[in-house]
């Protein structure tokens, strides 16, 4: 319906009782608090034959709407009397209106002889605002007028109130579907950087604010790291650091607690080291923790909340729900980039394990096969008129480098694919390795075992077979060890395995210098087995008698069945 078209005209006639209610049906099909007030000042405007008038409601903030031509003196003594209200509202000072009618200030200006006039807006019986007037020159109420007003009263902050709330639950609703989107994707996308740059968008339009930042902790440093920035300081903060125990921020995440600051510049906590790198002006502050699991991992805030009553308790409950869908963001992001960095590095470890491998077989069995082959060749050739002794020596040369590729190639298969590992358990996998390395005679082995090893399943298994089948091939090509001892034992229902050499040991802390980067591949490779099945692994290795040698433990966390 169109908004009505009434002047404040002293000489106008009344508007009939059936426009009056064409206007109040118009005032309740309004959905905006300020188009309605603004109807509902204009109608009574129109009603009373007035100059002007005022409307201030108390809703999330605290709002006012003007209407018509003031004169200075009239608009200074409404202002008066709406401070004074809104100051008690602030207070949240309830004061009641009990009693009908609702009371109708009237003063007269002795300048000017205007009346003004003014209305408490009533909510059932708390007063929630108030409507202002000022007639012209020798205008007086007359009783109906003045008991339309006490009604008006009461039906206009009823209705404020309606639509105050309604304004509200759809703010709500909408903010609840944005933030139902954001934290879709927040699950469902690792574009971490992007997909945080648009929550501090939403953050920025939700709040209200100028701006919206995300700190993240650097634990190592002990500063805070500004992640994502949205406002016209976003760009030149980008890494920007700052020291854990400055500013506002670094408060939060210390305490782990949200802070309000609407006058930042006169907070003690506050600093304007950030302000003084970008040129911009810091006048109030919202902060939250972001956190997991109960340890705060950053902060969020929020600068510069364009409404004039400041950042306020519901800021910090909608801060704080995007600032948890934020931390599960940034979790599941640090995780998939762990994921991504270990599977890098299972594929580096099975392209290196494929060319070891290789290198095992062309340095064993493929080259001893053209020695066999030329051994028989000559065999051949002695067979025709050699001396039988002669030609027992060639055989028996010949099965030994038969023999020797034999062992070798079952050597390579077996650390391929230890295949009785699943049929006959860790136990039997064993043994036929330490068999294996006694007929190599590098080092005298030393085997004990448990009666009975069981593990949770063939993976974990498979992964203890090859930490240990590691660990000894780093003995055999570094430690020139004289002795190896191998034992298996339980302790509290977990299984224990010790690998134990007397070798010539080394500095655990210094293999990853390019001497010892095999070594250091080779323990890296020991350590990933070990938390993929959440083992625990410790390398002990001294240089210097009497206790050279190195000790390798690993203890299973979980329970053997």
């Amino acid at each position: 319906m169109a908004e009505p078209l009434l002047q404040p005209s002293f000489s106008q006639p009344a508007p009939s009782d059936a426009a009056i209610i064409d206007h109040l049906f118009d005032l309740t099909s309004s959905r905006n608090l300020d188009v309605m007030l603004g109807k509902a000042l204009r109608m009574t405007i129109g009603l009373l034959g007035a100059e002007a008038g005022s409307a201030m409601f108390q809703a999330q903030h605290l709002q006012t709407v003007r209407s018509g031509a003031f004169r200075q003196e009239a608009l200074e003594r409404i202002q008066q009397w709406e401070e004074a209200i809104a100051h008690r509202l602030h207070r949240n000072d309830s004061y009641l209106a009990q009693t009908a009618p609702v009371p109708v200030s009237l003063s007269r200006l002795s300048g000017s002889q205007l009346l003004l006039i003014n209305i408490p807006l009533v909510q059932e019986t708390k007063i929630v605002g108030s409507l202002s007037f000022v007639l012209p020159p020798g205008r007086e109420l007359n009783k109906g007028q003045r008991q339309l007003l006490e009604r008006l009263g009461r039906g206009l902050g009823q209705l404020a109130s309606l639509v105050a709330d309604l304004e509200l639950a759809q703010r709500r609703l909408h903010q609840i579907s944005l933030f139902y989107d954001v934290g879709q994707a927040l699950v469902t996308t690792f574009d971490i950087t992007k997909l945080l740059s648009e929550t501090m968008e939403l953050a920025t339009s939700v709040i209200d604010a100028g701006a919206a930042s995300i700190l993240l902790i650097d634990e190592v440093r002990d500063e805070l790291v500004f992640k994502v920035s949205h406002g016209t300081r976003g760009p030149t903060l980008r890494e920007q650091r700052i020291p854990m125990e400055e500013g506002i921020g670094g408060w939060v995440a210390r305490t782990g607690k949200p802070v309000i600051a609407n006058n930042a510049r006169s907070d003690t906590r506050f600093s304007n080291r950030v302000d003084v790198r970008t040129g911009f002006l810091t006048q109030s502050i919202a902060a939250v923790p972001l956190k997991i699991k109960g340890r705060t991992i950053g902060v969020l805030e929020v600068l510069n909340k364009y409404s004039g009553s400041g950042f306020n308790q519901e800021d910090i409950q909608l801060m704080t729900y995007i600032a948890t869908q934020a931390a599960i963001a940034i979790e599941n992001a640090r995780l998939y980039e762990q994921l991504r960095e270990e599977q890098e590095h299972l594929v580096k470890t099975e392209e290196d394990f494929r060319r070891e491998l290789i290198r095992n077989l062309t340095d064993g069995p493929v080259h001893l096969l053209p020695a066999i082959g030329m051994g028989l060749d000559h065999l051949e050739r002695l067979s025709s008129n050699a001396n039988p002794e002669v030609l027992r020596n060639e055989i028996s040369a010949l099965r030994n480098l038969v023999r020797q590729a034999t062992r070798e190639a079952k050597n390579a298969l077996f650390d391929l694919h230890p295949f009785i590992l699943e049929k006959q358990g860790l136990a039997a996998v064993l043994k036929q390795y330490v068999n294996q390395l006694r007929h190599a005679n590098k080092f005298t082995i030393h085997f004990s075992e448990v009666e009975q090893v069981t593990t949770a399943d063939s993976k974990v298994s498979s992964a203890v077979f090859s930490i240990i089948h590691e660990a000894i091939t780093n003995i055999e090509r570094h430690a020139s060890a004289d002795n190896v001892w191998l034992s298996l034992e339980s302790q509290q229902g977990r299984l224990v395995v010790t690998i134990r050499d007397d070798g010539q040991g080394f500095e655990v802390d210094k293999v990853t210098n390019e001497a010892g980067r095999r070594l250091w591949f080779g323990i890296s490779n020991m350590q990933q087995r070990a938390a993929l099945i959440e083992a625990k692994l410790t390398i002990d290795s001294r240089t210097e008698p009497p206790q050279r040698g190195t000790t390798i433990q690993l203890v299973l966390t979980r329970t053997s069945t």
